[in-house]
């Protein structure tokens, strides 16, 4: 049951989250200063980063399924917060992608229409499933749009993941263990 009090925790992880990559920011950006290799490692981290807490929230319920365990229940209990922290890793991804499109390299200006067009949706429903999380919005729709909203977008958010990941594979022969860590959340499923 989603109350009160655990809307404030969701907060409490919003803020822990953007505490952490604002100090990992200013680390790298103190050390390394303000470049378009700073500004990539951000935006790669963020990825990963974004990329481990979203598989984490999309496997949490088949996971507590599969292995029922008091583990898994507070694995399940907390999906809400990894989610959360999860939109937070993101837009922060976001954020330096502007910041790289707007000083250093015209990275949207490059993208094809067909890319900016699936990843704008998967920012769409995330920041739709980030605030239907919270008591006040949830109690507003119908379970019925909150569950499709969730399944429909958490589907959608793993497929962007997973081609990104799979075409950094192919291409460049990286990142295997996220698109072994996507693929195996999506066998769970």
């Amino acid at each position: 049951m989603v109350t009160l009090r655990s809307d404030r925790s969701y907060f409490i992880v919003i803020l822990v989250t953007a505490v952490v990559l604002a100090g990992w920011t200013w680390a790298l950006m103190a050390s390394r200063g303000f470049d378009e290799d700073s500004l990539r490692i951000l935006i790669r981290g963020t990825a990963r980063s974004s990329a481990i807490l979203f598989s984490l929230a999309f496997a949490a319920s088949s996971v507590h399924h599969f292995v029922r365990s008091d583990i898994t229940a507070v694995w399940l209990r907390w999906r809400p917060h990894l989610g959360l922290a999860f939109t937070v890793s993101h837009t922060v991804h976001l954020i330096f992608l502007i910041l790289l499109q707007e000083y250093i390299h015209p990275v949207f200006t490059l993208a094809k229409a067909t890319s900016l067009f699936a990843g704008g949706t998967a920012y769409l429903f995330m920041y739709l499933m980030a605030l239907t999380t919270f008591t006040a919005i949830k109690i507003r729709i119908s379970p019925w749009f909150w569950k499709y909203l969730h399944l429909i977008g958490s589907y959608w958010i793993w497929a962007i993941f997973f081609n990104s990941y799979l075409k950094n594979v192919i291409n460049r022969g990286r990142y295997h263990g996220l698109l072994a860590l996507l693929s195996i959340v999506m066998m769970l499923r």
